[in-house]
């Protein structure tokens, strides 16, 4: 039976080749798959367990309500790729878990300075003071990791990620938020009876 073992393993496992990577609005995203997967054959998933959420170990307290948003997330964007959500996961084409995380950050920037001019008895001069100012940011960034396992052979098919910093206007709209990072994981994953492979 598929177990969080499973998600774990997939989770930490090194990409030999990357697949997709792309950037849309300050989400950073990419994603890997099994070239032995046609996902044609694909049209129903169910969440591989009734706890589908994995915590990575670097990640402090997580809100026990963020389980359940990012199980929705998942739901809106894989339902809207047209695939059909079941309860009972060995019934399923595929199975799906993921794992979330977040770390502090810490951003320097070094600008230069003004430079100014002046005048003296002899006329005009220009004098440039290249002088630095740093400026040092805090902020924290998420990231959430979504695994979709191929049920029958109980073998992973896709592992997509999506990163993003996160601001007061995100922890406002926070149901906003995980759909828009959520479809960001799962957009280099096809259409229901779409491509046999993930597009790059």
């Amino acid at each position: 039976m598929l177990n969080r073992a499973l998600i774990t393993t997939a989770s930490l496992m090194l990409a030999l080749i990357v697949a997709g990577c792309s950037s849309s609005g300050g989400i950073e995203s990419t994603y890997d798959y099994n070239r032995e997967v046609d996902f044609r054959g694909y049209k129903t998933y169910a969440f591989i367990s009734e706890n589908p959420m994995a915590v990575s170990q670097a990640q402090g307290a997580v809100n026990p309500m963020l389980q359940g948003r990012l199980m929705e997330s998942i739901r809106v964007t894989m339902n809207g790729k047209g695939y059909n959500e079941v309860t009972n996961v060995e019934a399923a084409d595929m199975a799906i878990g993921f794992t979330v995380g977040s770390r502090d950050q810490i951003k320097v920037d070094t600008y230069p300075s003004s430079f100014h001019t002046g005048y003296s008895r002899r006329g005009y001069y220009y004098g440039y003071n290249y002088g630095t100012e740093t400026r040092v940011r805090q902020y924290t960034e998420g990231q959430l990791a979504v695994d979709v396992f191929d049920v029958a052979s109980k073998n992973p098919a896709f592992h997509g990620v999506a990163s993003k910093k996160i601001t007061d206007a995100d922890r406002e709209n926070q149901q906003q938020t995980l759909n828009t990072i959520t479809a960001e994981a799962l957009a280099g994953f096809p259409l229901a009876g779409g491509a046999v492979v993930p597009q790059s």
